[in-house]
């Protein structure tokens, strides 16, 4: 069985707990994927030509350096990933995530995918219609095979009131 799990900086620890109840079904091979989002960077881009400058031909020095900050992130999301489930195999991509992730799935022929609903950066769980975030409705939606999402404990938000 072949599980990739989808790394975004936060969930690496509830991604590999997740993963290790596949453990019992043989010996599962784990893939650990990492988008860098290349959105920020056309924004950049696009504000900049807003204000009547043309494109950049050739990558500047301050893009130079965002983008290596963007490598050494990815590393260190990808180390972390690797510390939860050693031994998994390593994957990076760059672009829209959603399409990478959907899109690396069926080129690594995952049997199954992992990932949370959205990322929290620190929130509570939310419950209700925005509880998935757009990059997890996509792939729910395109994935080439079956998606386990894994929502983080919110017990404390139970009993619901009327």
């Amino acid at each position: 069985m072949r599980i990739l799990c989808c790394l975004d900086g936060t969930n690496s620890t509830q991604l590999s707990q997740a993963a290790l109840f596949f453990a019992g079904s043989g010996a599962p091979t784990y893939g650990l994927l990492y988008v860098t989002d290349v959105e920020p960077r056309r924004e950049i881009e696009r504000t900049r030509e807003r204000f009547l400058r043309r494109p950049m031909d050739a990558p500047g020095p301050r893009q130079q350096q965002m983008r290596q900050a963007e490598q050494a992130s990815a590393l260190d999301i990808l180390h972390e990933g690797l510390r939860a489930l050693p031994g998994a195999e390593t994957i990076q991509r760059e672009g829209r995530p959603e399409r990478e992730i959907v899109n690396c799935a069926a080129a690594w022929q995952a049997d199954v995918l992992l990932l949370l609903p959205r990322t929290n950066y620190g929130e509570k769980p939310v419950l209700g219609p925005k509880s998935v975030g757009h990059v997890a409705r996509f792939v729910l939606d395109h994935a080439p095979c079956p998606v386990l999402l894994v929502r983080p404990l919110a017990r404390e938000q139970f009993p619901l009131q009327r």
